[in-house]
């Protein structure tokens, strides 16, 4: 893989610097530049050294450079962000764009509409959060909840599913992406469970919040983890119409749904201790590796991961 594209994607994500070199690298650049992208919209969404109209001009600047093709303004330029590593890719957006706007036209259309959708929804969710007088992103039941899944993550399944299909030449494949979008819905409240408690610390709330005495914290837990199977459950379905011979892609997609389904199974019993451990990571991939291109077997593991009952054949 590129050395810049793996360099920043080790820096801030360590997930992602595991999965994306597994993909040939004529698909794997694209999709890594792809996530840089998102990082870059996802540090500008909680940056804590951003106002809320700062926030909004760079998103909107962002948007405004995707839809044009022209320069990103320089004075938006900086070391935005919590972390270090993000701060340096702040810096480097410019570079970020330079590299999408020289990619086959496909992989570069993909990425610049999974953006501009995500943006969208980012500023929505901190429209409403601004009128309710809450932190952002305010999230009141279980159908904001998915919208906000979807705006952040989902949009990246359809992006992958877009993407795949044509480095497959298998245009047919897009006719899934309501799968793909379910895995990346999936894997965003997985994400929200796993990091609830700190979160919460932080007086930030992503899990709908209890009106009255209807229900509990524990009860919406409880809720948002069931259907967070629920969709990984679609997204076995996407990883499996991919062809037996794509290995990679399979591994690629399904890793995210092993360790998501671990994820979850330890959040069920302890909030406080989800995330897996560094050892289950490997051995998950040795497994998955093995497993890639046997439809049965490796419908019967994910199924078993995320407790549902292997389908009889046909």
């Amino acid at each position: 893989m590129d050395a810049f594209i793996a360099h920043h994607l080790k820096g801030v994500s360590r997930t992602y610097a595991i999965l994306i070199p597994r993909l040939p690298r004529a698909l794997g650049e694209p999709v890594g530049l792809a996530y840089l992208l998102m990082r870059v919209i996802d540090t500008a969404e909680d940056a804590p050294d951003l106002s809320v109209e700062q926030r909004h001009g760079y998103l909107a600047a962002l948007d405004g450079t995707l839809a044009s093709g022209g320069e990103f303004p320089a004075e938006l330029v900086q070391p935005i962000g919590a972390l270090p590593a993000e701060q340096k890719l702040m810096q480097e957006v410019p570079e970020v764009l330079s590299r999408i706007g020289r990619l086959d036209s496909a992989y570069g259309e993909a990425i610049r509409t999974c953006a501009r959708r995500m943006i969208a929804g980012v500023a929505e969710f901190a429209r409403r959060s601004a009128q309710r007088g809450l932190p952002y992103p305010a999230i009141r039941d279980a159908e904001e909840l998915r919208a906000y899944c979807y705006y952040v993550a989902g949009v990246v399944g359809e992006m992958l599913c877009r993407m795949m299909a044509h480095y497959l030449k298998l245009p047919q494949l897009e006719t899934l992406s309501a799968l793909a979008v379910e895995l990346g819905v999936g894997l965003q409240m997985v994400n929200i469970l796993k990091d609830a408690l700190q979160d919460s610390c932080q007086g930030r709330r992503y899990l709908p919040t209890p009106v009255g005495d209807e229900v509990s914290h524990a009860e919406i837990y409880k809720a948002v983890l069931a259907e967070a199977r629920t969709s990984l459950q679609k997204g076995v379905e996407f990883v499996l119409a991919l062809p037996a011979q794509a290995a990679s892609l399979r591994s690629f997609c399904g890793l995210q749904i092993v360790w998501g389904a671990l994820t979850l199974a330890r959040a069920e019993r302890d909030p406080a201790h989800a995330k897996i451990s560094r050892p289950t990571v490997r051995s998950s991939i040795a497994r998955l590796t093995r497993l890639a291109a046997d439809d049965e077997a490796l419908r019967r593991w994910l199924g078993r991961l995320l407790r549902t009952p292997h389908p009889a054949p046909g």
